[in-house]
Order: structure tokens, then sequence, then C-alpha cells
């Protein structure tokens, strides 16, 4: 209200111009054009046509480290998919949080990881359905109606908190092209929505029950929450719920006549006598919160978003305007409809409230939003509390200048804002919106950050005033020259919590029977110790995600244990009610033990034993009995002698656990348990599994609701059939139960009565208080090789016995087979539930890692020795000009060259490797694969060479002979790797292998099965069966001259020897033996092969340089001196073999018998001279 200034007419002026000013603030409201936003009572249709309804950009979900979501489903027609809701990280393809129904069965999602719940809803049925999460125990529920219907722990690995920011939509999922939010098809729900609700803690099932018609406090069922494409909301009179206690948020605008400001009490009495005033007989005031908010919120109000500036400015002459934030809690008595209720407070909220002559009061539509609520916190201005006092305060700040630790700044701030003489502390402080969380380092030097933490005053506390204190304090903000930290009074909010008391608890530990008495949140209650001089302490600590209190584990660290070994636990008696310290006592004790004793191992399985039989088997004493139990895994070597009892303790452990809903599952490091409560009727076959599994990690194990086989990449899975509910017990009128286990530990299962090796994980399924044998249809069992299962090994398909070997337990087959195995998997079939694996039988495959390690020193140093023999080759036929003027010695010198390129390359390989260099490892493969290709390939050249040479009888004219088989021996193996490299370089790469130094030393060779047989397995094959044809024409050769002369000295025998033996190293057909190692001379052969063909260069160097009379007179003529040098010598005629060359550049071929032996033996290198001087002599 204004007055215009004149001398005449005042009081006429005066009262004129607060009629103007009132119909001013009713044009604006009507511009404003402003409705209630309640959506309670109201439903969205999704009946097929394009309907989205996504959450809206001014709603925000923070990082929840604890939520509640519901939602009620109405589902018109039977579709085999459709979607509930999904919530997405900003841009991501992954789901957050989500629920859905496929075929049947419900899914939810969590932190991109999917479950699956055997429940359908009924068509044309409201259901309640919701999911909870705690980062403090860990579980994931979804509840259908006020039941459990899925239970699951995450293990450490998961995330703690919700990722924020997120996107979410109903009735349909989402995805993101080019940035864009697109909705996608196919999905769609097909019925009716409503009651969208999400809370920032964990609600048990009959917390949410009692809060049917409670609103969620992150997302609520409120169109300020949501925008829609397509389908508004339908008012729907059955969608009834009655409540009594509401919340009222608003911003209120107080306009003054006269000059001043008004204080904190006048305008709460102002505030409190309008409500009187307009509010029902039935509605009771029970709180009021007022703050003052900053002149700037005038820039975004309702109100005077229509205003023209003339108007505006002067009204702002004449008065004085002030905006607060206003919390209203009241109470509705007797319990009304919430729309009802909200529409009529909506209504009597909205208009304009004149106080006085000088004073107005006026809602903005825009922020008024009426919210039922769970509880009403207490408000008295003169109420005095003497205890401490929590405040839950959330709030949003700009920060300039450049900060290491944003976060450690602002709790520095305030602490020391809050602390000191004003007598509070900060607890559980967390941003939950930093800028830079991404980018680490600095901030940035103007960043707008998120945070909430709980404020404890300390006693006595004006409850209100200390309210009031706390926003004044820290909207003032904070300046030190280098960094401004600004908080508008907008963006603030303080509420006062109630967080009660720690009930009394009553713990035993290893360190004695301690009893802590109920006592209040962030109280710290000191006991003396059992043994010692000194104190334990336990806090009773106010929760940051939850506003209420729970017990600190106890501080013993200045204690002395009562108990100091596993064996002082014998002396205990196990309790239901003690069940749960005993096993903590077991954890404890475990927690330091690397090796029990076989002692030290049935004490523990006792007592484990003893908690499964007496315990409350509830689903949190069951985790943790499956917990110990896999440290127990971990922590012996005497797991064999104890088989039996584990498998007992597990299996009593599904069997006596108490939960909720359709299945249960606990996972642990190396086991894994799955539970599933199921009726008869409803059984379709089940089918279990793990999908990815390593050593020391929990399993991710999945569940279908049918019988099916198992994905290829699945480590292990077993399906039930739908006979097995002929099994079920008959008088059972609950659900029978199925349940599963997974056991990654094979030390576990060792027979000492069977020479088969464990080649598997261990699956196990069992009914309840059934035994099922003779099945009508089998069980089907998939499961991954721990060690790849080679052609010439056999899988057995075996089950666990327990009667075998007198009560110890032993493998048994009988009632099993092998339906399908590979080298990676086996598929088994059983027509009965037990234990199940799969043995390899190891009678066949009788290298140890031993003789593993001795072949590969004897490859490695034979190697090492044909490197520096050929190298020896290749300097004496290159120094010495005479030695390479035939072509059998310059093919010679190609094969020394290759080999030496292979050996030197096979030495190096591992070295190279271990640089992990992609690109290196890709070019030593290709050059080793170059370099054995280029070997064989010379090897046959040698086998054509001698074919032309011995066999051919006629002359035969070959230009630029050596040219050609040049080309074709270096050239050939070019083309096939190059063909190899152009296909596929990843055929390529780095796999483990053996070495002397390193039992896993990684080595570049051929990675792609097709590749190597096609371009090692079969050349090597070709050239061998080609070497071996010509090996044969030879000796028969031989045999032909030894039969047209007389019969053969035993100094002609043993050259005979000396030739097969330097043809056999000449044309590589030592490498047959390794198509010939298996069976029982599989091990013989392989050192054989190992010695023979790794020194196939030393044997090159010993037939063709040191047992060759020409090589030896040019060493003695250029490398010796004394009496063993020679002088040089001329008789070199009948060294140039037929296989020479002729001036006229001819192969000359005579069918002479005494040249013939001439040629094998020039060839060969075996006492070439000698012969040849013979023959002359002869001619």
């Amino acid at each position: 209200m204004f007055s215009l200034k004149t001398t005449v007419m005042g009081k006429i002026s005066a009262c004129l111009s607060v009629i103007v000013y009132i119909w001013i603030f009713g044009s604006c409201l009507l511009c404003s054009a402003s409705t209630n936003p309640s959506l309670w009572g109201q439903k969205v249709a999704f009946l097929g046509r394009s309907c989205y309804w996504q959450l809206s950009k001014t709603c925000t979900v923070p990082p929840l480290e604890e939520l509640s979501v519901c939602v009620d489903l109405w589902r018109q027609i039977t579709t085999s998919a459709w979607t509930a809701f999904v919530y997405k990280k900003p841009g991501e393809l992954s789901i957050e949080l989500g629920l859905a129904g496929r075929g049947g069965n419900l899914k939810a999602w969590l932190f991109g990881n999917e479950w699956t719940a055997a429940y359908d809803l009924p068509l044309q049925n409201w259901h309640t359905v919701c999911l909870t999460w705690s980062n403090r125990t860990r579980h994931f529920q979804l509840i259908v109606n006020g039941s459990v219907a899925l239970s699951s722990k995450l293990n450490a690995l998961a995330p703690s908190s919700l990722a924020p920011n997120g996107t979410l939509t109903l009735g349909v999922t989402h995805s993101f092209v080019g940035g864009v939010m697109d909705f996608e098809t196919g999905t769609n729900f097909m019925g009716e929505i409503t009651m969208f609700r999400m809370w920032r803690q964990e609600l048990n099932p009959q917390q949410l029950t009692e809060w049917k018609c409670v609103s969620g406090n992150v997302v609520t069922w409120s169109k300020n929450d949501w925008e829609y494409h397509g389908c508004a909301p339908i008012t729907d009179n059955r969608l009834k719920c009655e409540w009594s206690k509401y919340q009222i948020n608003m911003k209120l605008l107080i306009t003054q006549k006269a000059s001043g400001d008004l204080n904190g009490n006048e305008s709460k009495a102002i505030v409190l006598k309008w409500l009187e005033s307009i509010l029902p007989q039935n509605t009771l005031v029970n709180s009021l919160f007022l703050s003052s908010l900053s002149q700037m919120y005038q820039t975004d109000c309702a109100l005077c978003e229509h205003e023209n500036a003339e108007l505006k400015e002067a009204r702002n002459m004449s008065s004085k305007e002030e905006w607060f934030s206003c919390l209203v809690y009241v109470t509705v008595s007797p319990h009304a409809s919430i729309d009802e209720t909200q529409a009529e407070l909506w209504t009597l909220l909205i208009h304009t409230y004149n106080h006085s002559d000088h004073t107005i009061l006026q809602t903005d539509p825009a922020s008024l939003n009426i919210l039922p609520v769970a509880i009403i916190p207490e408000n008295d201005s003169n109420y005095i509390d003497f205890s401490d006092t929590f405040y839950r305060v959330n709030m949003n700040l700009t920060m300039n200048g450049s900060v290491e630790n944003a976060a450690q700044t602002l709790q520095h701030w305030l602490q020391q804002t809050l602390g000191g003489d004003r007598r509070m502390t900060v607890l559980n402080f967390k941003l939950t919106t930093n800028p830079n969380q991404n980018g680490g380092g600095k901030s940035a030097p103007d960043s707008r950050y998120g945070c909430t933490f709980h404020v404890q005053a300390f006693a006595p506390v004006n409850v209100n005033e200390t309210r009031m204190l706390i926003f004044d304090l820290l909207t003032k903000g904070f300046s030190n020259g280098s960094i401004t930290i600004n908080v508008s009074a907008n963006q603030i909010s303080i509420l006062r919590i109630e967080p009660g008391l720690c009930p009394e608890d009553t713990t035993q530990t290893v360190y004695g029977l301690y009893t802590w008495p109920s006592i209040q949140a962030q109280d710290t209650y000191e006991m003396k110790c059992e043994k010692g001089h000194d104190s334990a302490t336990r806090l009773c600590k106010l929760d940051g995600n939850t506003d209420g209190v729970i017990w600190d584990p106890p501080d013993m660290s200045r204690c002395e244990k009562v108990m100091t070994d596993i064996d002082d636990l014998e002396g205990i008696t196990v309790t239901a009610n003690n069940s749960a310290d005993v096993l903590g006592m077991l954890e404890n004790l475990l927690h330091n033990e690397t090796d029990l004793s076989l002692s030290q191992l049935n004490t523990v399985l006792q007592k484990l034993s003893e908690i499964t039989e007496v315990g409350i088997m509830t689903t949190q004493l069951a985790d943790n009995i499956i917990s110990v139990v896999s440290d127990v895994l971990d922590s012996t070597s005497f797991l064999a002698q104890a088989t039996n009892k584990i498998l007992s303790i597990t299996e009593r452990v599904g069997n006596r656990m108490d939960f909720s809903g359709f299945c249960h599952s606990t996972t642990a490091p190396s086991l894994a348990l799955q539970l599933i409560n199921l009726e008869t009727e409803e059984f379709q076959g089940l089918t279990f599994g793990v999908s990815s599994f390593q050593a020391g990690l929990s399993p991710e194990i999945f569940l279908n609701q049918a019988f099916a086989e198992s994905s290829p990449s699945s480590v292990a899975s077993i399906s039930l059939p739908l006979t097995l509910e002929n099994f079920f017990p008959q008088n059972n009128q609950n659900m029978s139960r199925i349940q599963f286990h997974f056991y990654g530990t094979e030390n576990l299962f060792e027979d000492p009565s069977s020479s088969l090796t464990l080649n598997s994980y261990v699956l196990s399924a069992s009914v309840t208080n059934a035994t099922v044998n003779d099945l009508k249809d089998p069980v089907v069992v998939t499961v991954l090789h721990l060690q790849p299962k080679e052609d010439y090994s056999t899988a057995q398909c075996v089950y666990w016995n327990l009667e075998k070997n007198n009560g110890k337990g032993g493998w048994d087959d009988n009632g099993c087979q092998v339906k399908h195995t590979n080298v990676t998997h086996t598929s088994c079939i059983c027509f009965h539930l037990t234990h199940f694996g799969v043995l390899l039988d190891v009678s066949k495959t009788p290298i140890t890692p031993t003789d593993n390690m001795i072949l590969t020193v004897i490859t490695y140093l034979g190697c090492g020795i044909s490197s520096v023999f050929l190298g020896t080759t290749l300097l004496t036929y290159i120094a010495f000009g005479k030695l390479r003027r035939d072509y059998p010695s310059k093919i010679l010198m190609n094969l020394s060259g290759a080999l030496l390129g292979l050996n030197m390359c096979f030495l190096l390989n591992s070295w190279l490797a271990e640089f992990n260099n992609y690109g290196l490892c890709i070019a030593v493969a290709a050059i080793l694969h170059y370099f054995l290709l280029a070997s064989f390939t010379w090897m046959g050249l040698e086998a054509i060479n001698m074919y032309l040479a011995f066999v051919k009888v006629f002359n035969v004219y070959v230009p630029s002979y050596i040219l050609k088989f040049c080309a074709l021996g270096w050239g050939l193996p070019l083309i096939i790797v190059s063909i190899v490299l152009a296909a596929d370089k990843d055929c390529y790469g780095s796999a483990v292998s053996i070495t002397p130094v390193n039992s896993t030393s990684p080595f570049c060779w051929v990675q792609n099965d097709t590749a190597f047989f096609v371009t090692v397995v079969a050349f090597v094959v070709l050239i061998l069966l080609s070497n071996i044809c010509v090996f044969g024409l030879v000796l028969a050769q031989i045999r032909g001259l030894h039969l047209s002369k007389a019969a053969g000295t035993s100094r002609g025998i043993l050259h005979d020897l000396r030739v097969v033996a330097s043809l056999t190293c000449l044309l590589g057909l030592t490498w047959i033996l390794a198509f010939f190692a298996w069976g029982p001379v599989q091990l013989p052969l392989l050192y054989l092969f190992s010695a023979l063909n790794s020194l196939q260069g030393f044997f090159i160097f010993l037939f063709h340089c040191l047992m060759k009379e020409n090589v030896r007179k040019q060493w003695r003529i250029h490398l010796c001196c004394g009496k063993f040098k020679l002088t040089d010598y001329s008789d070199w005629s009948g060294s140039v073999t037929a296989g020479g060359r002729a001036k006229s550049g001819k192969l000359v071929h005579t069918p002479s018998e005494t040249t013939s032996e001439r040629k094998i033996s020039d060839s060969s290198g075996n006492g070439g001279d000698k012969t040849k001087e013979r023959d002359n002599g002869a001619g």
C-alpha cells in the first residue's frame, strides 16, 4: 500500500492508493495463472498413444546413499515387456535405477545391475511397487504390496550412492542421441500410473505401508516436479488417501506503508494471525518457521511478473516490501482426503490478506506447495531444550577464489562460523553439488556448490532462536581477501530433527561381554575394560543419511583381549541371543589367521554349525555366516578334511533362512548362495548361474525362471527341469524352497581315492526337505574349464558323494554323463540333485610343471647353441669364396640364415614382450612367423634341389636357378605374413608362456587359431610331406647304388648313416616328432623333439662344416698357423658336383652310378672330398 504525497485531500489520496494497490495485486495474481500443483487423487493413463512423463529440470536428484522409491501401477492389458520408470545418469546408456516387467517377471535396476523377481502383477488392479537401497547395509530390495519380492546384497565394488542430477521418465525408457533425450518405444507401459515418490532414506516394508499417504522428500507427486507431453493427469475419485499432517512451503510478501523494518517476532505474529483467520477450525497450526529472503527473489516471483515499470517505481517510493520463506506444519482433524485438503488450503492461502491499513500480506502462488508428511517438528520460540539439539541444513552457495580442496575449505568455514562461543559443531558434511568433482585439482575461480550437513547445538538450547542464529550466520557469508563465500537466503533450508536414542545393546566380543545403556545422539559411553586397566568406548552416532541414530562399533583398542585364540571359543555356549556376537568373534579371530590348524578349523566349523542350528536365521545373520565360511575357505590348508562339514553348514543356512519375497541371494569371495521360494503351480523350471568370477572376489550370479541353456560366456550354470515339481514336499503349505550354491575353491573338493583332477568350479542345487533322485528329465549343468581341455584329455561329469571315503566324501559319476564338451566348457546331464563338477582325466596328460620347465630350458639352451654355430657356418661360407661355388652351398647359406633369424627372434621374444608395447609385440610375432616359414621354405627348396640333382637323371636347364630359389625362399613367407597382417593384424599378439626365468612370461606369437592352422600347421605339414617323399627317393637311390656294388664294409655303413642323419637334419624331418607326441610316448618324444629341433643349427654346423674336408682345409689354410697351417691347394674340380654350376649355366645330370653316389655324399657333407678323390682316381 502506498500514499500520494499531496497537501490537498491527503486522507482521500491515501485511501485511494490502498484500493489501487490491492487491485494491482489482484491483477498480478490473475496474470500469473498459477494453479494447485498437487497430483494427489490423479493418475496418468499410458495407453499406447504418444505419452511421456519426465522429471522436471527444476527437480534434481542428489547423490543418495539411502533411498526409497514407490509407484502405484495399474496394468490394463498384457504385454511381454513394459517399463514403469527409468532413471539414468546424465548422458549414460546404462540404467542407474529402474523398474520394468519382462516375460511375466519384474525387473529392477540399480547402479547398472539388473535383478529379476518372479512376480507378475495381475491385470486391472492397483499395485504399490517400491525399491529401497542403503549403502550402510549394502542391501537392495524390491517390495510389492508390502512384501519383499527381491533382496540382494551388493558387493563392495558397487557404488555407494545414486548418481545425482540424472534423467527420469515414467512409463517409457529413454536414451540420448546427440545429447538430446530420445524416448524409446516397444516397452511402453500399458495402463495407469500414480503416486510416484522418492525419499532420501531407506524405509522398511512396514514404514512404506504406513507412509502410503506421505509425500516423498526428494521427488513428490506434484506438477512442480514433472513435465508431461501428450497426456495430462486424470482425476480419479477412487484414488482417495486420508491424512492429517501437512507441510506448507511458500514465499510471502509483506508490504507496509509505514517506514521501518519488521523484526522477526512481528513478522511471525502477522503470519500466525493470517493463518488463524483463514484456516478452517479443524486445521491446527503446529509449527511455523519464518526466514527473510533476499530482495533478489522479486526478479523471479509470479506476483510482480506483469507489473509495469512506472507502477513498481511508484510503489517502491512510498512503501516497504520484504520477502519471507515460510514453512508451516498443520494438523487436520479428523483425517481428510489429501487432494480435497490440498485444494481447500490452496484456495485459502493464495488470497491477499489485509493485516491492517498499513500492512498487506500476499503469497506467491508459484512457490506454494502443500505436502502430506510423516512427522511434524515442534515450534516454540520460548522453548528451551536442556539436551543437545540437532538440525539438518541443506544449502547452495557460491565460492569465489581458487582453493585446493573445496570440501575442506567449506567445513573449516562452517566450523569457525558456528563453533567456538556459539557452542555448535558441524557433523556429517557432504558436498551434493561439486563442479570440480570430475576435473580434480583446484576449484574454478567462481564455483557454485551444494552441500548438506548436521548441526549439533549443545544444551541448553532455545530451539527456534538457534535455528534463526544458524540462518543468520550462514547467510552472512565469508570473505578474507582470497576467497569469498556467498549464501542466498532462498538457497538454505534448516530443519530441526529428533534422532532419538540408541537402544540398550549387549555385545560379546573377544574383549569380553559388554552391555551398553541407552544414550542420546552423539554421546559417547565409557565402560571399564573387562581385561586391562583402561576403558572401552562406544558412540551413539547421528546417521548422516537417515537423520536417525545408530551405534558405532565399540572402540576396544585400549582393552586387552579376553580371547586371543580360536581355541578359546570352545568354552562359549551358542544361544539364539548371542549367535550374532559369537559370529562376530569368529570374524575377529579369523581376521589375522592365514593358515588354520586342523583343530582350529574344527572349532570354527563347530561354532558355525551351532550358530546355524540355534541362531535366529535372519538374512543379516545368514549373510555374515556365508562371509565367515568364505574366510575359512581362504585361511586353511586342511579344507579337504572338512568338506562335508562346510557343505552341511551352507546347506543349513539355506534351509533355515527367514526371508520374505520370492528370492534371496548372498555372495562372498569364492562363494554364492541363491534361495528361491516357489509355489508348485507356478514352477516352470529354473536356471541359476555365475556370469563372471575372479579368485578372491564375489561371483556375479544370475537367475532365470525357466529351463534355459547357459550362454557360452557363463562361468557355470545349472538348469532344473519342470518335472522337478514332482519332488516338492506335498505337506508343505508354505512355498517350497530351492537353493543353489556356488563354490569357487577347488581344493575344497579333493578326493584321495581318485586320480582325476577337478577342472571346474562346483555348483549344487537342492530342494528343502526333499531327496531328488531318478528325475524323468535331467538336470543340465554347464561349467567353464579351469584349464583348457586338450583333444587327448577326457572330461568326466561327477557329483560329490557325501558317503564316499568313510563319510568324508568323494567324487562319483553315477547318474551323470557328458552331454557336450569342447576346449572351454563341458555340459553334463544328471538325474539327481547334489554338488556337481567336471573332472579331467590327467592320466593322458603326464606333463608335470617340472617336465614343462625342463623342456623349456632345453629349448632355450639348444636355440642359443644353434645360434652360435649357425653364425659360425654363415661366416665360414661367406668368408671363403671357394666353399660357395656350388648350388647346395648357397642353399645351405640361405637355410642357415633363416634358422639363425628364427632362433634369435625366439630367444629375444619374451624379453621384447615384457615391454607391453602393442605394436612391438605384433612386429615381433610377425618376424618370428616369417623366419619360421622361411626356414621351412628353404628346407623344402633343399629337397627340390636334391630331387633335381639325385633323382632326375636327365639334363635340365634352369636359368637363374639360385635367384629363383631366393625369390621363392624369402618371398613366399613374406607374402603369407603380409596377407595375415592385412587381413587382421590382431592375429598376432601376446600370450602367456613358460620361460626358464619366469613361469608366466608373455610371448608374442600367432593368436588366431584359423591363421595358425592355415599359415603354420598346414604349411609345415605340406613341406614335411614333400621332404619325406624326397628323402624316401634319395634312400632308394642309395640302396640301388649299394645293390650294384659289393657288400658294404662297416665303414660304408657308417658313411650311409651319416648321410641319413645329415639329410634328416637338412630336410627338417625331426619336426615330425611333434605329430606323434601323444599318449604314453608323449613325454619322451617331447624331450626328443625339443633337443633335436633346437639343436638343428648345431647339426648343420657339424655335418656341413666340421665333418666336411674342404671346409676344414679352408680353416687350416686361412685360420691356423705353424704346423697346422696348410698351403693353398687347387683340387676343386671334384668338389663341384653335378648340382653345381657348369660354364654353360646348365644343370648337368649324367646317369652314372659313380656320379650319383658322389652327389649324395657331397650334398650330405659327410666325407665328401675322400669320395671325390676316390672317384676321380677311378675315372
